[in-house]
């Protein structure tokens, strides 16, 4: 959508309405978002979306966001005050807004993107822009289609019952992290993590950099050849390399940094894996899930056997805000630390730097028998 937007305010035979008008924080706002019109006989007129506002007693404003060549037709019901209309479209497109059919004037508007659900980075955008152009914390409500029918579009009730309506949703989301193990604690308290040697995992093998020097370990033909690699960690207690790969079944490997030696832990049955942590007191390998599966957290012995938990990527409050839910791969979680049966886990914003470093990012417990989560932190762009 381009960058240029229209709004539209009422008119000046409409300007009774505004006289007297509450602070804006009684205002309620509305954001009704339709993709495209319906076309009507009239091949040369706009395509329609007809909406109703039926709030009597209520000052109402408008948000009407759509995707270009559109003509918002907007009926108020008896008792209803239509304070201000938002529309917002492409600027090179036709569109026009009229109430009760009379026309309203249109001047430069804000920068919305066109959504369809109170879900992903665009949502929060929109939610964001709204909220600071009319200064207040919580949308009314929020109406989407992707195409309009000949029925009327309605605006008729307050919605209490949807959280993310509101900017700051996450607060109420926080969970009191004291009865977490005491070393996740401290970990959140004071984020560490687990530095030491760089490791770098290709078709060819791994690459180790630690004090000693540079070590390259080639693969053997004792185990199956690397198709795409994906993640990889040094344990310096055990002098082992762990490292998964995915595409084709996708391979669990451990290399013995001493002697170069290779060996497959597991074959992950077309499991795709985005990270890796290993958990020396358990002595477990822990996988978190890859492009649309970051909730699928598996965790290997050394001989191979296998646990595994499976959380929605919507089990993780607000990790959808964080990418174009829907459209999109979400960040992957990135494990920190396996305590007690909780696995602490992060994921950060595409474009910038990882937890805890990141400008916007979650922090979760995840107890990996049960599959409940527990948001920890968050912060956002």
């Amino acid at each position: 959508m381009s960058a240029k937007r229209k709004s539209a305010r009422l008119a000046l035979a409409f300007l009774a309405f505004v006289v007297g008008l509450p602070a804006l924080a009684d205002v309620e706002v509305h954001v009704v978002s339709v993709g495209q019109g319906r076309q009507t006989d009239d091949f040369y007129a706009l395509p329609e979306i007809n909406l109703l506002v039926d709030r009597p007693g209520s000052d109402v404003a408008l948000v009407l966001i759509d995707g270009g060549q559109a003509h918002w037709r907007i009926e108020g019901a008896e008792g209803t005050h239509i304070t201000e209309v938002v529309r917002d479209g492409p600027d090179d497109a036709p569109a026009r807004v009229t109430l009760s059919g009379i026309p309203m004037q249109i001047e430069e508007g804000p920068d919305l993107p066109l959504v369809f659900g109170p879900v992903g980075a665009d949502f929060r955008a929109m939610l964001d822009t709204v909220g600071d152009r009319f200064g207040i914390d919580r949308i009314a409500s929020f109406t989407a289609l992707h195409k309009a029918g000949r029925a009327a579009l309605r605006v008729d009730r307050v919605d209490r019952a949807t959280p993310g309506l509101s900017r700051d949703y996450l607060a109420d989301h926080l969970a009191d992290p004291r009865d977490l193990p005491p070393e996740l604690r401290g970990w959140i308290e004071t984020p560490g993590e687990t530095g030491g040697p760089d490791v770098r995992f290709d078709e060819t093998g791994v690459t180790l950099s630690d004090p000693s020097g540079l070590r390259f370990l080639p693969i053997t033909g004792d185990v199956p050849a690397i198709l795409l690699p994906a993640a990889s960690v040094y344990d310096p207690s055990s002098h082992t390399v762990f490292a998964v790969s995915y595409g084709g079944p996708g391979y669990l490997y451990a290399v013995d940094a001493l002697t170069g030696a290779w060996r497959v832990i597991a074959e992950l049955n077309d499991y795709d894996a985005s990270a890796l942590l290993f958990d020396p007191a358990t002595g477990q390998v822990i996988l978190t899930g890859a492009f649309s599966r970051p909730g699928d957290i598996r965790a290997f012995t050394q001989d191979g056997a296998m646990t595994s938990t499976f959380v929605p990527t919507i089990g993780f409050p607000g990790l959808t805000d964080l990418f174009d839910y829907g459209n999109e791969h979400g960040p992957p979680l990135v494990p920190h630390l396996l305590r007690d049966g909780w696995l602490l886990v992060s994921a950060s914003g595409p474009s910038g730097p990882a937890y805890p470093d990141a400008g916007a990012f979650r922090l979760y417990a995840v107890a990996l028998r049960s599959g409940e989560v527990k948001l920890l932190a968050y912060e956002n762009d």
